[in-house]
């Protein structure tokens, strides 16, 4: 799983030529790469806030409830 440090120098290229099907803002972009480091950082949070390391994607739910200790619930 890559964290934001694992992701090198991304360079913003303007193109002069209009694309029809780009959004209202005339804008294209692929936001996962900017995000990479989110999800890794929701998991450490919620285990830091209940002890439990889930590491399989997608963050559930369910896979939290079966693990927590008896005493949270």
């Amino acid at each position: 799983m890559p964290v934001h440090a694992d992701i090198p120098h991304q360079e913003v290229i303007f193109l002069d030529e209009v694309d029809d099907k780009s959004s209202p803002m005339k804008a294209k972009g692929v936001g996962e790469l900017g995000l990479s480091g989110v999800g890794a950082a929701i998991a450490n949070a919620v285990y830091n806030a209940t002890g439990v390391r889930i590491r399989d994607y997608p963050l559930t739910l369910d896979k939290y409830l079966d693990r927590l200790p008896a005493i949270a619930r």
